[in-house]
């Protein structure tokens, strides 16, 4: 079994570039999810219809590039939005049956505390008894009963998604949703739902795993006010469960989700992804002082 980290960048999606995608790369690198000490730990693949040339041919001829990337080149077709190419995600000729398959928006920044995800392990289709994720007596029988698979995903606690699941970042062990994955390539169905995840949200069927509360966060560029209410939402929906629930080893529990005017706090250690949110007019992450001095 092998452990895949998909990215999707394609042209008819203008909130994702190749530039966006290099960025991932050089954070996931900074964090050695890729490789570490010579060892490869997970496979980073770009899915894509533009060309490598496009990519500059970074990870081709660049001697400071440390980790190795694969490219998944697939045709654009039609879809509804741009999000529904995920589902080459879902299938291709490149992950074997039994992979633990991550997809990860280009404009999400891993932070600390990312290789507790990259290892944390799923249930089998119809057996929860290698997940490293805690599950009741109830759930156990529900997925064995059922014979389900499962999905992981992070509860939206944000208040500004329009899914139950935020869209960033979800994990799923490939080849086990055969019937969930036609449904991805059939018009008539995905044609009633305005993204992937509004379609994921309500024809996924089997066993949703939610990720500790806080793991996938966002920042909103130069918004100020918007990040404010992120910090609301913080102290309303995921700080009651701690001290239970943190995990953020190196951090301090009491501080905010995010520290705009702190000696040396900047994000809150639960938070391990984030997402970069550009707004309407896609103002460049590099035009945002506090993010390139905080994470960039």
């Amino acid at each position: 079994m092998a452990m895949n980290m998909a990215t999707v960048v394609m042209k008819d999606d203008p909130k994702v570039t190749p530039e966006s995608v290099i960025r991932l790369k050089l954070h996931l690198d900074k964090q050695r999810l890729i490789a570490n000490e010579g060892m490869q730990l997970c496979r980073f693949v770009i899915i894509t219809d533009y060309t490598l040339e496009d990519f500059s041919n970074v990870y081709e001829d660049d001697p400071a590039v440390e980790t190795p990337v694969k490219f998944l080149f697939v045709k654009s077709d039609e879809v509804p939005h741009p999000s529904f190419h995920q589902r080459h995600v879902w299938k291709n000729d490149l992950f074997g049956s039994q992979d633990k398959t991550m997809f990860i928006d280009a404009n999400t920044i891993p932070m600390g505390l990312c290789h507790s995800i990259l290892f944390s392990s799923l249930p089998d289709k119809g057996d929860p008894s290698h997940s490293s994720y805690a599950l009741n007596d109830e759930q156990k029988a529900e997925i064995i009963d059922n014979n389900y698979a499962s999905i992981s995903g992070q509860l939206d606690w944000t208040n500004t998604e329009s899914t139950t699941l935020m869209p960033y970042f979800y994990q799923f062990v490939y080849g086990e949703h055969s019937e969930f994955v036609a449904k991805m390539f059939d018009d008539e169905t995905i044609s009633k739902y305005g993204t992937f995840m509004e379609f994921l949200d309500e024809e996924y069927s089997e066993f949703v795993i939610p990720m500790e509360p806080g793991i996938i966060g966002k920042y909103y560029v130069r918004d100020r006010a918007k990040n404010d209410l992120l910090n609301d939402a913080w102290e309303e929906n995921v700080r009651p469960h701690f001290p239970e629930n943190w995990r953020g080893i190196g951090g301090e529990e009491e501080s905010k989700y995010i520290n705009h005017n702190h000696d040396y706090r900047d994000w809150s250690r639960q938070c391990s992804l984030v997402y970069l949110d550009t707004g309407e007019n896609d103002t460049p992450a590099e035009n945002d002082y506090w993010l390139r001095m905080r994470l960039l």
